[in-house]
């Protein structure tokens, strides 16, 4: 029996845990760098969130990058390929801080590089292009690779601009971010991720806090559903604090925005959790030794028909004085 109660403890802990456990995505369409795919994201959060403006996972991306360039070793360089890397990486740091990125507005569904958007804005490689050789040279590279990655790019003044930079071909692919389309956001949305488990630890919750509450009546020494329900409420309140929506900001406006069906399930499942976990204790730990004809304050939940031969549950509470 033991084996039985323990065994079910770690199966609602670990349904709890299980929403929490992202894969990286191997589709490298959906990843925010070609080269490094989305290593900045798990380096900074543990996982791919969920939920994330488009705007910090590109300026996570870049800041991830501009890190790891700093950091690499350049002694080969002539003096004036060093100093012009060194600006460009300033130059960066002073991009990725304005937070004006292009979006892609041709390929829903997919990641993919965008050069210059249609609102003129720039990506992070034009952008260096634009501060060190001209807008000009900038738009030539748009209008022949919007959309394309650095290394499908074949326009001469662009491989000439790489030779001269202090940067390599590959370290401007590490740059450029592949962007997705303009947000179109469900804020009432609950994956079947988070879903299904709240369901399921919600009604084991709601059975065992009943469950518990008549056993408390009874003077009942059975320890096996103050157990469960330790375990059930620990798997609702870990499963609940973990997947709280925070407010972000989409960059499509000033205030932030936020999933209130998400928080909300969130609030419902810590506060049921809460409440098994001190039912529970309260079952571990009651003083069941006295008849329950001798107590002076006494209560019961019990069932009943209704009129309509429905099944009603009711509630006693006596004192006696």
């Amino acid at each position: 029996m033991k084996k039985a109660v323990i065994s079910c403890c770690l199966f609602l802990l670990a349904l709890a845990l299980f929403t929490n456990h992202k894969q990286t995505p191997t589709d490298s369409n959906q990843t925010i760098n070609a080269v490094l795919g989305d290593i900045s994201l798990i380096e900074k959060y543990g996982v791919i969130p969920e939920y994330l403006s488009e705007k910090e996972r590109i300026q996570t991306h870049l800041t991830y990058v501009e890190k790891i360039l700093r950091k690499r070793e350049t002694a080969h360089l002539p003096e004036e390929l060093k100093r012009r890397r060194a600006s460009l990486l300033d130059q960066l740091h002073a991009y990725i801080g304005a937070g004006l990125f292009p979006k892609n507005y041709d390929h829903p569904g997919e990641r993919r590089p965008c050069f210059i958007d249609k609102d003129g804005n720039i990506c992070a490689v034009g952008f260096l292009i634009e501060q060190t050789a001209g807008r000009q040279l900038a738009e030539k590279i748009n209008a022949a690779h919007q959309y394309d990655r650095i290394f499908d790019m074949k326009t001469p003044e662009l491989l000439a601009w790489v030779e001269s930079s202090g940067l390599t071909l590959e370290e401007c692919a590490m740059i450029q971010p592949a962007y997705g389309a303009p947000p179109s956001y469900n804020y009432n949305y609950i994956s079947n991720g988070y879903g299904l488990p709240s369901a399921v630890l919600g009604g084991a919750n709601l059975s065992l806090n009943a469950v518990n509450l008549i056993q408390i009546a009874q003077g009942s020494d059975n320890k096996i559903v103050p157990v469960l329900g330790l375990a059930a409420g620990a798997g609702s309140v870990i499963l609940g604090a973990a997947n709280f929506e925070k407010d972000y900001y989409s960059g499509m406006g000033r205030y932030p925005e936020t999933n209130e069906a998400k928080k909300a399930l969130s609030m419902l499942n810590i506060g049921l959790g809460t409440s098994t976990i001190i039912l529970s204790v309260w079952n571990l730990l009651a003083d069941k030794t006295v008849p329950v004809s001798e107590k002076k304050v006494s209560w019961n939940v019990y069932s009943f028909p209704t009129e309509t031969q429905e099944m009603g549950v009711g509630f006693s509470l006596k004192k006696q004085f």
